[in-house]
């Protein structure tokens, strides 16, 4: 049995005659009754009947059939997947980032590499840097991105933007005309801290303990969101990153400049022993130029 066999089969059972099965293979008819004959030869048994020039397939000739049209679809398939990977369009990549650039910019990076590359999936996950860094660590997604660079071996990492925190105030709060809040303008003002677990907690703290500027930090939330929720119930202003206040809707809140700079680092983290993967380097590439066009925007560039 060999490959010209099957095709010849493969012409006869589509066409339903030896003539037009040799006209669609460019052979010609006693070529392809000899295919046959030698592919019936190796099968066994008989696979078709033959009565005054027709011929008709036995019920063993039906049931091969269907069996090589899903060998052949399979091979297409195969072939088909080959060149989506060679072109970069299929497959899988899997990421994680912390919560604010998941929230607020990735869903859009993501779908939009989607509708250009349909056959590819994407696995995105939100983790605190620390979480995240040891997941790239582990290889358990292809890579991160951090607010903070890893600290483990098995990763290498890139800084990507630095970008200014702002101060977010309740809409009429007495400094909400101000272009820029300074932190002495919020001496003895009502404040919303972040967590002690937020790595950005000790850099904000870091600016007001050093100009010696007193707050009343009454309440601590886990996320800059939940801040903004805060702010938007009048219980103080707070600094947080200005990705998490990227296109502000919310009529309650202002966001304002804030001085002097509390930086929020991107760190692009990515495993130091990984195979490389076309796919995966294409969309690295693909996020890196839209957050360049992001932070371009935050920063009035």
């Amino acid at each position: 049995m060999n490959v010209r066999q099957i095709e010849a089969f493969q012409a006869v059972m589509a066409t339903g005659s030896v003539t037009r099965a040799g006209e669609r293979l460019s052979i010609s008819q006693p070529a392809v009754s000899q295919l046959i004959a030698q592919l019936e030869r190796s099968c066994g048994f008989p696979l078709f009947h033959r009565q005054g020039g027709k011929i008709t397939p036995t019920r063993e000739a039906e049931a091969l059939y269907n069996e090589v049209q899903r060998m052949f679809i399979g091979v297409g398939q195969i072939a088909r997947v080959a060149t989506a990977l060679r072109e970069q369009n299929w497959g899988s990549v899997s990421l994680a980032a912390f919560p604010a650039i998941t929230r607020r910019v990735l869903p859009d990076i993501v779908w939009s590499f989607c509708k250009a590359h349909p056959d590819t999936r994407f696995r995105l996950e939100s983790m605190r840097s620390r979480s995240l860094i040891d997941a790239v660590a582990a290889q358990h997604v292809d890579f991160g991105l951090s607010i903070l660079p890893g600290d483990r071996p098995e990763v290498v990492s890139a800084l990507l933007h630095r970008l200014r925190g702002v101060c977010i105030l309740p809409a009429g709060h007495h400094l909400a005309d101000q272009p820029t809040i300074y932190a002495r303008d919020l001496a003895d003002e009502d404040f919303v801290s972040l967590g002690p677990q937020d790595h950005s907690r000790y850099m904000i703290d870091r600016v007001f303990d050093e100009l010696k500027v007193s707050r009343r930090s009454r309440i601590e939330a886990g996320q800059s969101e939940t801040a903004f929720s805060f702010v938007a119930a009048r219980a103080g202003v707070a600094v947080v990153d200005p990705i998490s206040a990227f296109n502000n809707e919310d009529p309650r809140i202002v966001v304002r400049r804030f001085e002097p700079a509390v930086q929020f680092d991107i760190w692009l983290i990515r495993p130091k022993a990984a195979r490389t993967f076309n796919l995966v380097d294409n969309f690295v590439a693909y996020t890196l130029e839209r957050l360049d066009r992001f932070a371009a925007s935050l920063n009035g560039g």
